[in-house]
């Protein structure tokens, strides 16, 4: 085991596959969050009598911040596992809420 000068062994280098499953993490959870979200903000704000084009224009504004923000975090976050039910299982809930909330306005 190699040391460093002061007798303190050099931090652990990652695997190829755990920084792999960051950044597809990181990418394509990030892209899905952010599009369940884009999804539930746009069909909220309509269903609360906002207009169409208003409610896309100011949800893909904000989606600009949120996703760097996710992807940023998926790096950081501790566990990879919290990362993926975090990004995977929010993106569902949040998409099969619109999904319902798009069915009952229509109906």
């Amino acid at each position: 085991m190699q040391t460093s000068t002061d007798g303190v062994p050099p931090p652990r280098a990652a695997s190829r596959l755990s920084v792999a499953a960051r950044v597809i993490a990181a990418v394509l959870g990030g892209y899905v969050f952010t599009w369940g979200f884009t999804a539930l903000g746009m069909a909220g704000l309509v269903a609360l009598g906002g207009d169409f084009h208003e409610a896309e224009t100011g949800v893909l504004l904000l989606a600009f911040l949120v996703y760097p923000a996710l992807f940023l975090w998926a790096f950081a976050a501790a566990s990879p596992a919290r990362v993926w039910a975090v990004l995977g299982g929010g993106a569902v809930l949040m998409t099969a809420a619109a999904w319902a909330l798009q069915r009952a306005m229509v109906a």
